[in-house]
Parts: C-alpha cells; structure tokens; sequence
C-alpha cells in the first residue's frame, strides 16, 4: 500500500479505539487542499480476503480510465497500488464484515470532538456545540457536493 499504518489493531475495544488507521501519503485527499484540487475519487474493494482502498485526486492525478468516466464494469486489478490494503491475515474479514452502509455526515461536534476536554484542548473555549450554535456563518462552506456515487457488485 502506499499509506502509511498508524495502527493494526482493528478491535475498537483496544488502544482507544484508534481502528487501523493509514495515513495517505498525499495531502489533498481530505480538508481544505482536497477542495482546493476540486474534490477527487475514492473507491474501496472489500473482499472475504482483504479489504483495498484507493484515491486519486480530480486535478493531476490519474484515475483509472473505467473511475473517471463512471463505467459500467470495473477491473480493479488494473488500479495500481491501493492507499490502504488489509489482508486477511489476522481477521476473518468474511466473518467480521456484513454489508456496507455508505453514510455521508457532516457531524460537527460528534462523540470525540463533542467533548469538551477535547474542544477545550485544541484551544477553543466553551463546547463545541455552543459554538456550532452560536457561529452558523462558522459553516458557510461546510457542505458536500458529490457529483455520483457508484456501487459495483
């Protein structure tokens, strides 16, 4: 892969619940650089033996011909390198995983950012839901704009 693991416990249980975390090796695949490069593409590919997850930026990068035009069928093995790989060495993945839920939210304050030790750590007074709730122009630009989102089988 070429991200970096910054955890391989996957058992939200342990180590904080950090998850299995990789860190993408480019810095416009989130935030303010990845809507500065007019958004991207994701893809994941989960199978009973790993789980594979890839991005390529919309401006300089070089998705793979059937991503970009939104193709009816998919050859994943023609994708290169993902950003992220999980095998299934020490997970069942098949007995781990059921269906996937796509879930796009823009939650604001959520379980960890909402508490107010962690909002008060990274320099903010108050709590972050009353500043969610005092400052909406604070969010002006906090919006999705997703041009598709496919599902292959």
């Amino acid at each position: 892969m070429t991200g970096v693991s910054t955890a391989t416990n996957c058992d939200v249980n342990t180590d904080g619940n950090t998850g299995c975390g990789v860190q993408a090796t480019s810095a416009n695949n989130y935030g303010p650089s990845f809507n500065a490069n007019g958004g991207g593409w994701y893809a994941m590919e989960r199978t009973n033996t790993f789980i594979k997850v890839w991005f390529w930026p919309r401006n300089g990068g070089s998705p793979p011909s059937d991503v970009s035009s939104g193709s009816g069928s998919i050859n994943t093995d023609a994708w290169g390198t993902p950003a992220a790989f999980f095998p299934n060495t020490s997970c069942d993945i098949g007995s781990h995983f059921d269906q996937n839920n796509i879930i796009i939210n823009l939650t604001f304050c959520g379980d960890w950012a909402g508490i107010d030790s962690i909002f008060n750590a990274a320099g903010c007074p108050g709590s972050c839901v009353d500043y969610v709730n005092n400052n909406p122009g604070a969010f002006t630009n906090a919006y999705w704009d997703i041009a598709a989102v496919r599902v292959y089988e």
